[in-house]
């Protein structure tokens, strides 16, 4: 093991405040549990505990759990190369070549097709006005996004080329989000461009599959390691309730939401002069926000992360999402200041379990103990780079994570994910209208706004004196 030395040279290159988490993170000193490798065998596995949710809703509850992006090429595209190339980006990673089907005993299994299934529909529409070819790959995309998948059949994935012009393209991609989540995203424009560019004979396999992980983590939630970190985050969060149910169950609605610059760009330097990300400085004032809610001193937030703890899942495709419940403590009056360690503590704590399934955690079907997700993405931005064609990313239908996110969606109320772009946080907020208003979901937009306005104001007061 490196000792201090070698430690922050192997952090220097990293900003300060991720440096600290770093640390934060290490000095935990939890035993941590054997890493995902490739797996014996290639017969078919146990899906993970949130791919098991989902198969299960999928069945009473058929609708899309589909994720689309749209994207605009131009310049002179080979179809036939772009065919290719997509065909071997499907070979390359076995996530887009499995099904979940059911055993003897009803249990779902993921399952490996040995060769791939290209589902492309091409079609022309340089024969329509460019309004006209607008509003058709506007609907176009619109139905991608609301194209039922099947986990049983293998149909997880379809792609649509549209010939718009005679030098562009729309290539539409849908993906049922069992398989693919938002880091898969730029793998798989990464292997797309390369196979294009250097045939998809240079696509070869990563070093971990994604049935490799789920296979892992099937057999360390059932060993000793697995159980007793269980134990241990269940005590955590064991006088913490579960979220109402809304009695009307789950409707989904999409609000877009911006944060003004002005209150938070001077609270997150006041955050980061206190070792906190943006996202813990974020956090902490939503923590406030939703403590005087609720009238509780102490707050559960849940937040989706990455979950590819393992340096080479990073280059696989999958559903690696896992969501990570941050237990914030508002006791005995802090300052924001105060809080703002505490809360860079309690995410570090979170982050170093983030393998543990929130639905093994809390128990299969039963809400979790927080009714609001927030996220500020960092996805890395990985540009298709097509010799001679320029891309570019083409809007399409909000996301749909509520389901994804929560394992009982009626007990949730909004997920809140935003993203720093062109100089803006902003982004999407999906809804349970059963649960929120729209009014509801901007609150807490404009409370995280005045909880740091005053926090800068007076860092040192008591974040409970600070009323809005």
């Amino acid at each position: 093991m490196a000792g201090p030395a070698g430690l922050e040279g192997a952090l220097a290159g990293l900003p300060e405040a991720k440096r600290e988490l770093a640390r934060l993170m290490l000095a935990a000193r939890r035993p941590v549990p054997a890493h995902p490798a490739p797996r014996s065998g290639a017969g078919p596995v146990p899906p993970t505990a949130l791919q098991t949710r989902l198969w299960r809703r999928e069945r009473t509850h058929p609708a899309a759990a589909t994720g689309s992006h749209a994207l605009r090429l131009t310049g002179p595209l080979d179809p036939g190369r772009l065919e290719a190339a997509l065909t071997g980006v499907l070979r390359r990673h076995e996530a887009l070549r499995t099904r979940l089907v059911r055993s003897s005993a009803d249990q779902p299994r993921l399952h490996v097709d040995p060769e791939p299934v290209l589902r492309l529909t091409r079609a022309d529409l340089t024969g329509f006005t460019p309004r006209a070819a607008a509003e058709r790959v506007a609907v176009q995309t619109t139905e991608s996004a609301t194209t039922v998948l099947d986990l049983e059949s293998g149909r997880t994935s379809a792609f649509r080329l549209l010939r718009t012009a005679p030098d562009e393209h729309v290539l539409i991609l849908a993906s049922h989000l069992a398989l693919f989540d938002g880091w898969s995203s730029g793998v798989f424009l990464a292997d797309l461009a390369a196979g294009y560019r250097d045939g998809p004979d240079a696509l070869t396999p990563p070093e971990l599959q994604f049935p490799d992980y789920a296979d892992w983590q099937h057999r360390w939630l059932a060993g000793p390691d697995g159980t007793a970190e269980l134990a241990r985050r269940r005590a955590v969060f064991a006088a913490d309730p579960p979220a109402a149910r809304a009695g009307g169950g789950f409707e989904r609605g999409h609000l877009p939401v911006r944060l003004a610059r002005g209150p938070v760009d001077a609270g997150l330097e006041l955050g980061a002069a206190e070792g906190a990300t943006p996202f813990m400085t974020l956090l902490a004032a939503l923590a406030v926000v939703l403590a005087r809610r609720d009238g509780r001193t102490s707050v559960v937030i849940g937040t989706p992360a990455a979950g590819r703890f393992a340096g080479p899942l990073e280059g696989a495709v999958g559903q690696y999402t896992t969501v990570v419940p941050i237990r914030l403590d508002l006791t005995g009056g802090p300052s924001f200041r105060d809080l703002l360690h505490r809360t860079r503590t309690a995410v570090a704590d979170a982050l170093a379990h983030q393998r543990l399934p929130v639905d093994v955690l809390f128990g299969d079907g039963t809400p979790p103990p927080y009714n609001v997700l927030f996220a500020l993405h960092n996805y890395p931005a990985v540009p298709l780079d097509l010799p001679g064609v320029e891309v570019g990313q083409l809007p399409g239908p909000p996301a749909r994570h509520l389901e994804l996110y929560s394992p009982d969606p009626a007990a949730a109320l909004a997920c809140v994910g935003l993203v720093e772009r062109d100089g803006e946080i902003g982004g999407t907020a999906e809804y349970n209208r059963h649960a929120a208003t729209p009014e509801d979901v901007r609150g807490l937009l404009t409370g995280i706004e005045e909880v740091l306005d005053r926090a800068v104001a007076a860092p040192a007061s008591p974040v409970a004196a600070t009323r809005h």
